[in-house]
């Protein structure tokens, strides 16, 4: 029988850091979407973050951070991850609450991090990198000196207490895509990609890069699922700024590559535009693994654009939509729709909110401006060639804080001229791709 469901997958379509966790976590949680299996090929150099309402933060490096949604039963790490085993048994142990009982099923050849690849990386590597030992454990993963999960006899114990299943990956899709041992075919997944796809092993920005390629593409290869391109919706997430990791590493200063020719800015740049607090937008901009600041740039034309081009998605969520207009922040669906409610409608409001509403409203116009020059732009710039499709905007960390598209109505005023911050704006505007250009 031939496969019918859906493959989700969710990727960074920047340098990484963009909020893969949140938006990920609330797909899982979306119970139109009917997700069944959560897949992974996460490496502990990079963390996936998700706040539920009540502020409660999960933060994880291995488990699919699909695992929120305590009725999905299939969480699985695939053959491309690359294992700490300390760590997953800390998050096996930290949120066994929410795992409510549910093992992990890991792929048998997914490589395991050793304490010598961490030092080896310490001592080898020049270029960015959070010194995981993850690239390390790849490398002899290849030349075949590093033991795999089915050759460790640490995750053998794992499996004896019921914790994880150790499964040969292409035995498991195959009894998805072909409805073998109680699949239907029907199965909808959700693939959740690590790190962005600049970072990819194989892009231009080599060799400040990392150790893989983190594409679409690159996912639905992982899970032997090439075959069902047809089946598959894209979500790229991106921010009005990007970001890399620090220059300043364990190891010293190390320059970890530049924004594809953008100009590299601060962050008391960005908090000028938007109009928050630089001290509070700091401490959230410290990376979950390394600790240090991120760096931030203006968008790079070249970079997004090319990655438009090569990944095509269908879908574009739109996160730190505050640091395109800080008045958005936290903001929810219920309380834009009350905004343009009230501002639309001002005889129903009392005088002493008018100037709140005026700004707030002022705050969703702003955004929507800011999204729809993003669409028309790489429209054109991409010459038609892909559907620039904005359809979620993240507005703070926690779960809900997350407007759709619908939830922002058509700019009511002309008032964006008296307010030009549109990051668009500053973009590299002298750096953009010809993709009439091909092969000859």
């Amino acid at each position: 029988m031939s496969y019918v469901g859906k493959i989700h997958i969710v990727y960074d379509g920047m340098w990484g850091s963009c909020g893969k966790g949140k938006f990920c976590g609330e797909l899982a949680l979306d119970k139109s979407l009917d997700i069944s299996v959560c897949v992974n090929n996460n490496a502990p150099n990079a963390g996936h973050s998700f706040v539920f309402e009540d502020g409660r933060k999960v933060v994880t490096k291995h488990i699919p951070i699909g695992f929120v949604n305590k009725n999905i039963p299939y969480l699985v790490l695939g053959e491309s991850s690359v294992i700490d085993y300390d760590r997953l048994v800390y998050e096996l142990e930290e949120y066994k609450d929410l795992l409510n009982g549910r093992k992990l099923y890991i792929a048998d050849t997914a490589g395991v991090i050793l304490p010598e690849h961490r030092k080896s990386e310490l001592q080898n590597l020049k270029t960015g990198s959070t010194f995981s030992g993850a690239g390390s454990a790849l490398v002899d993963k290849i030349q075949r000196k590093s033991p795999l999960v089915r050759g460790d006899e640490r995750f053998k114990e794992l499996e004896r207490k019921g914790l994880i299943k150790i499964v040969p990956s292409k035995t498991f899709f195959a009894m998805i895509y072909n409805g073998l041992s109680g699949f239907s075919g029907k199965e909808n997944i959700l693939v959740e990609l690590s790190q962005g796809d600049a970072l990819s092993l194989n892009s231009d920005n080599y060799p400040h890069t990392t150790s893989r390629d983190c594409t679409p593409a690159q996912a639905l290869k992982d899970i032997h699922a090439t075959d069902y391109i047809q089946n598959v919706r894209k979500y790229c997430v991106f921010r009005p700024y990007p970001i890399r990791i620090n220059n300043e590493s364990k190891v010293g200063h190390i320059y970890t590559g530049d924004f594809g020719g953008a100009k590299e800015i601060t962050w008391e740049e960005v908090c000028a535009r938007c109009g928050l607090d630089s001290e509070e937008i700091k401490r959230n901009e410290f990376t979950t693994n390394t600790k240090r600041l991120r760096r931030v740039a203006e968008l790079s034309i070249k970079q997004f654009g090319e990655m438009l081009m090569d990944t095509k998605p269908d879908e574009l969520f739109l996160n730190f939509a505050e640091y395109v207009d800080g008045g958005i922040k936290d903001m929810t669906p219920e309380k834009a729709q009350k905004v343009q409610y009230y501002f639309e409608n001002p005889e129903d409001m009392s005088d002493e909110n008018f100037e709140k509403v005026c700004a707030l409203n002022w705050s969703l116009e702003h955004v929507l401006g800011y999204i729809q020059d993003m669409e028309e732009k790489f429209k054109n710039i991409c010459k038609g060639k892909v559907e620039v499709n904005i359809t979620k905007i993240g507005t703070g960390a926690k779960a809900g804080e997350t407007l759709n598209r619908e939830d922002l109505k058509q700019a009511s005023s002309s008032r964006h001229a008296i307010k030009d911050m549109n990051p668009y704006d500053y973009a590299d505007k002298d750096n953009v791709p010809n993709f009439e250009m091909g092969l000859n």
